[in-house]
């Protein structure tokens, strides 16, 4: 399992000046009890603080900062971590050193680092523009007066001109500057400056990991390239095999989408983001989710899981609490890497925008559990309980080392999980809004309901049962039924 930290503002809780030093080991401590194995410690890398009013106080931005966080001001505001300057600590996050320290607690813990790679861009007026110009995409300075937005002229280079990032669905990221894979230096130096990030931790998320794939960055790009040089070859595998040759446990994991998941997993990614399946989830289309999971088993075990993360809107704000936690009982009872998102076992439910430096204080919900502990700061006292049963499931053998396999189910969303020693855990849910009738999908025998602590004793499985709208339930069998 995976567990992603929005840095610079998670560390606030540990003190207004705080840095990565100030983080006790207690926290880190709980990590590990939850059964988290890495932790993505995000946007820990330099930015162009002075940039910052350029780029982050525009418009369309501060329409998301006042919906999210209502009494913002600019001191909230910090600029977004994909617009890296360099790949060296932030200051307002500690010394170099600090850095080392927590990847040291995580190691005695039996938890990994994984750090942020942008491969696209750097900051737009990062100080690698001065330095090694040639790197990113530069134009005619023509094109600025055609098309503003895409391209402009970086304060250390008046009268040239640059592409900001950009995929070829969206219009370009202001506050960057797009690197140029079409040219074999950058391809070197992009390799150096992710063998750097390597030396600090243990495995990289990569950020929207397909743009440097040559289909991709033609079809952005092909329109203001000067020639088509077919002998570039792809990025990432010589990357890849660069950081494994020196660190061969290092993990990459992709942020991708547009379906070319299987084809970065070909070109050594270790795992790929999985967001079709979030997209069926949230749309309660249990048939396309079933058909999903039909998908070949090493795929399926080298995608990652996740219902939110910094891009996403938080589950709790989008779906009904039903139905929120049923999707966590499908997301997270299938194989792959299991991610989550700080906030997500609280119940937190605003979208912050990356720029922010600062998050809302929640009110907690109504739905308080009598006798139950939830930490400071919880918006929700039952969406925690929920996440402290199902992590504890998680991490017993069955599913940790057990097969998974789906079952036929009459229009349920179901499937196994069972060992060569005799385990075997069923997982049922109804991801529909309306209830329903369907015999019990597993056999006869008596079984262990995880979450209500019940025994139920099925004799006979073909018997037509009622399910309500987004019920679930996690039963272990227990063995045959005797005298029945």
């Amino acid at each position: 399992m995976v567990y992603q930290i929005n840095t610079r503002v998670w560390v606030r809780q540990f003190g207004t000046d705080a840095t990565l030093q100030d983080v006790p080991e207690a926290y880190w401590e709980g990590l590990a009890a939850a059964g988290i194995k890495l932790v993505w410690l995000m946007g820990v890398w330099q930015t162009a603080d002075a940039a910052v009013p350029r780029y982050a106080l525009v418009s369309d931005l501060v329409a998301d900062y006042s919906h999210a966080l209502p009494d913002w001001t600019p001191a909230d505001v910090i600029g977004s971590p994909y617009a890296i300057d360099r790949y060296v600590l932030a200051p307002s996050l500690g010394e170099p050193a600090e850095l080392q320290a927590v990847r040291a607690q995580l190691h005695r813990l039996g938890m990994k680092l994984i750090l942020d790679f942008v491969p696209n861009h750097f900051h737009a007026e990062s100080s690698w523009l001065t330095e090694r110009p040639e790197v990113f995409l530069e134009v005619q300075p023509d094109w600025k007066e055609v098309d503003g937005t895409t391209f402009y002229e970086p304060p250390q280079w008046p009268g040239r001109v640059f592409a900001h990032g950009k995929d070829p669905y969206y219009a370009a990221w202001q506050d960057t500057v797009q690197v140029n894979y079409q040219r074999k230096l950058a391809h070197l130096f992009m390799q150096a400056q992710l063998l750097e990030v390597a030396h600090h931790c243990d495995g990289v998320r990569c950020d929207m990991a397909m743009l440097p794939l040559n289909e991709v960055f033609r079809r952005t790009w092909g329109f203001v390239l000067p020639t088509r040089d077919t002998d570039t070859p792809e990025f990432w595998p010589g990357a890849i095999q660069a950081v494994k040759t020196q660190y061969p446990d290092f993990v990459f994991v992709a942020e991708v989408y547009w379906d070319m998941e299987w084809t970065l997993q070909q070109q050594g990614f270790d795992y790929t983001y999985d967001k079709r399946l979030l997209d069926r989830i949230k749309a309660a289309d249990a048939d396309a989710i079933r058909q999903h999971l039909n998908a070949d088993a090493d795929f399926q075990l080298r995608s990652l899981r996740f219902l939110e993360n910094h891009d996403e809107e938080r589950i709790q704000g989008c779906l009904s609490h039903s139905q929120a936690a049923a999707a966590a009982v499908i997301n997270y009872t299938i194989p792959g890497l299991l991610f989550f998102y700080d906030g997500q076992w609280e119940g937190r439910r605003t979208k912050l925008p990356v720029q922010l430096g600062r998050e809302p204080a929640e009110m907690s919900c109504s739905c308080a559990i009598s006798g139950t502990t939830s930490p400071q700061g919880v918006s929700c006292a039952c969406t925690w309980y929920f996440y402290q049963q199902l992590l504890l499931l998680i991490q017993e053998p069955v599913q940790q080392g057990g097969h998974w396999a789906q079952v036929s189910a009459h229009g349920l969303l179901s499937w196994r999980w069972y060992t060569a020693e005799g385990s075997e855990r069923l997982v049922v849910v109804n991801y529909r809004p309306v209830p329903t009738r369907a015999p019990w999908p597993g056999r006869s025998g008596r079984w262990h309901e995880r979450f209500s602590g019940q025994y139920w004793d099925i004799v006979e499985p073909d018997r037509s049962l009622h399910w309500y709208p987004y019920q679930y339930l996690i039963a272990d069998l227990k063995g045959d039924i005797h005298n029945s």
